[in-house]
């Protein structure tokens, strides 16, 4: 039976409903200011590199610095703790992405403030394709908020990152924040899970099919919402969450690996009859091209949204963006084309 991921103990009046898969939060914690401005948050990140990336293999947080501007634009500085996270950037990144775990007590005024645990995608390497990168699967989140509140928050950022062990600046390096799991149960009433697999029966039907479009849409097949990587808990990119029904909902996150973002790390999920992770791929379970018109018109609703999504304003480059916007417009392609549409949703569909 799937059992609930109890709340951190910086959460312990966040009540729970006991019950098969549990119902949603009784209360909401305060709603966090972090993801109420599209403007990026300038931050500056002391830790001691050497020494996090040296636990790559089995991550131990660090003690480390973070200093922030309050809205009057006066430094706040709080401690908390910092390790490498993540699975394929882990191993392929120079510098990988990092999870920031908050202290309870911080100053009056942070952002953070309301914060516990947090995801950092980093640039990766040095240059300026791997910034274009951060930027493009930031974009990618942005995307699925438009067509999807069942979608987790980001915040942009520029770090300046100084290393303790050598008393070393990175300066203006791009990133974003993702919101927290817990987070998001908690401002959307619903239950966070822990679970070996799960039976495809469990979830909402049109957010699974609102997933299995979107994934395809991107251009991404490193994800399951059944079943996690060999030996690990469910699910692979994917979180379920439980509302008070019982009913599931999956959340994607993690997009690196996407056609639309093309980091060059990525290659497709093994065994699958693709090549490049720019060869879209539909994963999705077998359903009428009918069955799937309701995800098909919100995509549609959102055309000229998505595609604005892609453009120089959102700080790409002219060659990024036209390239991102070009494969945004060959997933629209197959939309408007009912013979193109059967042969990619119900050739490779999962039976």
């Amino acid at each position: 039976m799937p059992s609930v991921r109890k709340p951190s103990s910086s959460r312990s009046a966040f009540a729970v409903v006991l019950s098969v898969l549990l119902g949603p939060c009784a209360a909401a914690a305060q709603e966090s200011t972090l993801f109420q401005s599209n403007e990026p948050l300038v931050i500056r990140l002391e830790v001691p590199l050497r020494a996090v990336l040296a636990s790559r293999d089995d991550p131990e947080y660090q003690p480390s610095r973070i200093e922030v501007a309050n809205a009057r634009g006066e430094p706040l500085s709080t401690d908390l703790r910092v390790r490498v996270r993540g699975k394929s950037r882990k191993e392929a990144c120079e510098f990988p992405p990092l999870l920031l775990n908050f202290p309870d007590d911080q100053p009056e005024g942070s952002p953070f403030a309301s914060e516990n645990r947090m995801k950092l995608v980093t640039h990766c390497r040095a240059g300026t394709a791997p910034e274009q990168h951060v930027q493009l699967e930031r974009q990618i989140y942005l995307a699925l908020n438009l067509l999807t509140d069942m979608s987790l928050r980001t915040r942009a950022v520029k770090i300046t990152y100084l290393d303790t062990d050598s008393d070393r600046e990175i300066t203006d390096r791009s990133g974003f924040l993702i919101e927290d799991e817990e987070r998001f149960a908690e401002r959307s009433g619903l239950t966070t899970m822990s679970v070996e697999s799960i039976d495809r029966a469990l979830y909402d039907p049109s957010a699974l099919a609102m997933l299995d479009v979107f994934q395809y849409f991107i251009g991404n097949t490193d994800w399951s919402a059944f079943e996690g990587p060999d030996g690990e808990a469910c699910c692979h990119n994917v979180v379920p969450f439980a509302r008070a029904d019982g009913v599931l909902l999956p959340v994607p996150y993690d997009f690196d690996a996407s056609g639309l973002v093309s980091a060059p790390y990525a290659v497709p999920a093994e065994g699958l009859p693709i090549q490049s992770v720019r060869q879209r791929l539909y994963r999705g379970r077998c359903r009428d091209l009918a069955a799937l018109e309701p995800v098909f018109a919100a995509f549609r609703a959102q055309r000229d949204a998505l595609i604005a999504l892609f453009t120089t304003d959102s700080g790409l480059s002219e060659r990024t963006a036209e390239r991102a916007r070009n494969y945004v417009d060959d997933f629209y392609a197959v939309l408007a084309d009912d013979s193109k549409a059967e042969r990619e949703f119900r050739r490779n569909c999962s039976r």
